[in-house]
């Protein structure tokens, strides 16, 4: 009787063991941590911390980073907590598909932030199993770093998508109010930028490689003074948005080029703050490094917030289906770009299109197509 009692125990445990080890997917470590909105916290709206002084970057909450808005001539407004978020959700995602592939493995899934699951299937060239272990170290990590960076813009496209229909990070407001705004989607593809940077340095520690990294991008771009950036919150006053504190704001402009068109994202400057200033493009993810070494990869997402619904029902999606993102994000942006336009003239003013900054970047020379 006592060895049919300690087979029972012993499968049980093991199929605790197993049950545990499927429900935690390709999960590695700790997820990345949201960073609060630059619009709470602050009774004038945003927040402008001195641009010298932005401590250091922390993949856990450290109490030395500083996030707000900072102002640059070539970039516009920075949101540094999308840039500092969008960065972490790069070197998260990056070490999923680096173990992903490390081990051979046909398909992961994963969460980041959101409670969305996501779906990854992998297809291996052909001579993968004849590989040394040191040449697939080598080129998982290539690989990983570059579709990480791809990963981690499909998320930041999907909570904006998100926000825009309702979603609350906290779980109790709605973050509709800051969905697509003017400096969101640059910032966010910035920080997959300069997350991929951190990575591909080998001589520091990630948290040291996105400090260093932060500074110097930002006076590549021309960082301005605290006090510009409020003179260009004060510009846009009325035209950009209207309100101050965050739950009193109106959004008037809304930024929906998230580079799903071009591969780019342009940055929205405000006219008159800094003198031909010439916009500085951002490139989104470029997955060439899948064809130079012979992958495939397909990436699905399975929505679990309750705007599945609203979303789904907006491109007229199957709810058994799983969203695929090279298909239906540009679908689902188009629907967004719609609504916002229906909306013109009610209560919430809102528009795709700047107008301002369009007629200021006419009148410039186009940057170049490369990110800092």
């Amino acid at each position: 009787m006592e060895k049919i009692l300690k087979k029972i125990v012993f499968y049980r445990s093991t199929t605790a063991l197993l049950l545990i080890i499927s429900l935690a997917g390709c999960q590695v470590g700790s997820r990345p941590r949201l960073r609060v909105s630059d619009y709470f916290g602050d009774p004038t709206g945003m927040r402008f911390p001195d641009p010298e002084k932005l401590g250091r970057h922390c993949l856990d909450d450290c109490g030395e980073e500083k996030v707000g808005m900072v102002y640059t001539c070539k970039g516009g407004f920075i949101d540094l907590g999308h840039v500092r978020e969008a960065a972490d959700r790069t070197e998260y995602a990056s070490q999923i598909v680096y173990n992903t592939l490390i081990r051979s493995r046909t398909s992961c899934t994963y969460r980041i932030i959101e409670p969305a699951r996501y779906h990854l299937t992998i297809s291996y060239p052909d001579q993968w199993q004849n590989m040394s272990w040191q040449q697939k170290k080598d080129i998982a990590r290539q690989v990983s770093i570059s579709y990480g960076q791809y990963l981690a813009h499909t998320s930041l496209i999907w909570h904006e998508t998100l926000t825009w229909y309702g979603f609350a990070s906290s779980g109790v407001f709605s973050e509709n109010i800051s969905a697509f705004s003017w400096e969101d989607p640059y910032s966010d593809l910035l920080g997959t930028q300069l997350g991929g940077m951190a990575l591909n340095t080998a001589s520091e520690s990630f948290e040291d490689a996105m400090t260093r990294l932060i500074y110097e991008t930002l006076r590549q771009l021309d960082v301005q003074p605290a006090a510009t950036a409020r003179k260009a919150e004060h510009a846009i006053q009325g035209k950009w948005f209207e309100g101050g504190y965050y739950f009193f704001v109106k959004m008037k402009e809304r930024n929906f080029d998230v580079g799903l068109d071009d591969g780019f994202v342009t940055p929205w400057l405000v006219p008159d703050i800094c003198q031909n200033a010439v916009p500085q493009d951002c490139p989104a993810p470029d997955l060439s490094v899948l064809e130079k070494y012979g992958f495939k990869m397909r990436l699905q997402i399975e929505p679990l917030e309750f705007e599945k619904g609203k979303i789904y029902k907006a491109i007229n999606l199957n709810h058994s289906e799983y969203l695929r993102p090279s298909v239906h994000f540009p679908e689902i942006i188009e629907h967004i770009r719609k609504e916002a336009e229906k909306m013109k003239g009610k209560e919430m003013d809102v528009s795709p299109q700047n107008d301002a900054a369009i007629e200021n970047q006419e009148n410039t020379t186009k940057g170049c197509k490369e990110c800092p």
